[in-house]
């Protein structure tokens, strides 16, 4: 971890969403979505969430988050960014250990040159108008798993980044409405992290999640209630299922009818995933070969007085 100096950003130059001045709705026109608020004005909550432009890298926080692929070395503007900052120890450390991080889920390592004790790792998952649903449960399992790890290790202050990558074709304002929601249930059941940063470099992003911030972050009790004609419905998180596919070295994900009737879409994207790590290299090597000799061959039995 870098000490503290010159070109960091402390959290405390960074302005809380307490400090921000609330917005007024102005259309009624149409019935509320809601009879009620559902998310309740809290200056403490707000207090500990913000919206920050600018570089992660360059934030003095107890962690920050990186959005990558299976292998932590993906080419996006914020990994590439992390790992020219933190040198060349952090890709060490990711050849050497040999990490894989599937999609949801989340790999911490040390900050090393960054300002940042820890780098929680993390996979977005691919966006598919078709599995709607899946998508928006993955994205959350995504922004949750980093949120409860870094209550884990007990970070104070967590920098967030967008973690819908631009290559994964999420819509903003689906990917926007997934972080602002997962964050605000975190910070009404947790008591760390102390501070989330939610970081962007990019301001089209930062202007997206400030317009939507009020519906979960309200700063009054009118911007809580306005927010009723607003807010979209919550989805239920259903448990995971399992699909089983009988005959996987024929099954073709681009070709496969949607078969919502038997499965739903989120077991429909975990068989896919499931599909394309059994077609792995790595996989493959533990199958056994056509032309393997049967486990229990025959042989010849030797007797000592023949010897």
């Amino acid at each position: 971890m870098r000490a503290p100096g010159a070109g960091g950003v402390s959290c405390a130059g960074v302005p809380r969403w307490s400090h921000s001045a609330p917005a007024h709705q102005a259309d009624y026109d149409n019935a509320p979505a809601h009879t009620h608020p559902v998310f309740l004005h809290d200056d403490h909550i707000n207090s500990r969430f913000a919206i920050w432009q600018g570089d992660i890298s360059s934030l003095e926080v107890d962690a920050i988050t990186n959005t990558t692929d299976e292998t932590l070395t993906q080419c996006n503007a914020v990994n590439e960014r992390i790992l020219q900052v933190a040198g060349p120890e952090l890709k060490e450390e990711i050849i050497t250990r040999g990490y894989e991080c599937r999609t949801g889920e989340v790999v911490l390592t040390p900050g090393f040159g960054l300002r940042c004790r820890h780098i929680i790792h993390t996979v977005s998952p691919k966006y598919v108008a078709k599995y709607h649903t899946a998508a928006d449960t993955s994205l959350h399992n995504c922004y949750r798993n980093v949120l409860c790890k870094a209550s884990e290790i007990g970070a104070r202050s967590l920098a967030l980044c967008l973690i819908s990558a631009p290559h994964a074709q999420f819509p903003p304002d689906l990917a926007a409405h997934v972080a602002l929601r997962t964050i605000r249930r975190h910070l009404e059941q947790q008591r760390t992290p102390s501070l989330v940063i939610l970081a962007s470099s990019c301001a089209p992003d930062v202007a997206l999640l400030c317009a939507l911030a009020p519906l979960y972050f309200p700063r009054s009790a009118r911007e809580a209630d306005a927010a009723r004609w607003r807010l979209p419905d919550e989805p239920a998180l259903h448990d995971r299922r399992i699909r089983i596919i009988h005959n996987p070295h024929s099954h073709n994900s681009d070709t496969a009818e949607d078969d919502t009737s038997t499965y739903d879409e989120e077991a429909a994207v975990e068989a896919a995933a499931a599909f394309a790590r059994a077609c792995a290299p790595d996989t493959q090597r533990l199958l056994a070969p056509n032309n393997a000799r049967p486990p229990y061959e025959r042989r010849p039995r030797i007797d000592n007085h023949d010897q």
